[in-house]
């Protein structure tokens, strides 16, 4: 009894995880956040942020953070790997890329 009840749960979070946060799919309409998902987990650092995408592949948004995005939307991944903390190439990286690389050239 209790291994049904607990993957009924399992069944009703994973769908309820799968509606977006920004109504990409048509429901809830766009500028609504998810009812299934309380404000307080969706604002919170660990959660995906998603956001519309124009084509599928992978991108730096910043020097630490990559966008992914698939065809129901793009998800935003902060590089929290400690021996990988730049975004370079749309991958967390060892080597941070040229536009976020440190001039090692003396200020004048």
């Amino acid at each position: 009894m209790n291994s049904k009840v607990l993957l009924a749960f399992c069944v009703v979070l994973t769908i309820a995880s799968a509606v977006p946060q920004s109504g990409m799919i048509g429901w809830p309409p766009a500028g609504l956040a998810n009812p299934w998902i309380p404000p307080w987990i969706s604002a919170a650092p660990w959660y995906p942020q998603w956001t519309q995408c124009t084509t599928i592949g992978s991108s730096c948004l910043d020097c630490s953070t990559k966008l992914v995005c698939t065809k129901i939307g793009g998800i935003q991944r902060t590089c929290t790997d400690p021996t990988k903390p730049h975004c370079n190439l749309g991958e967390c990286s060892a080597t941070p890329s040229e536009e976020c690389a440190i001039s090692a050239a003396p200020a004048s």
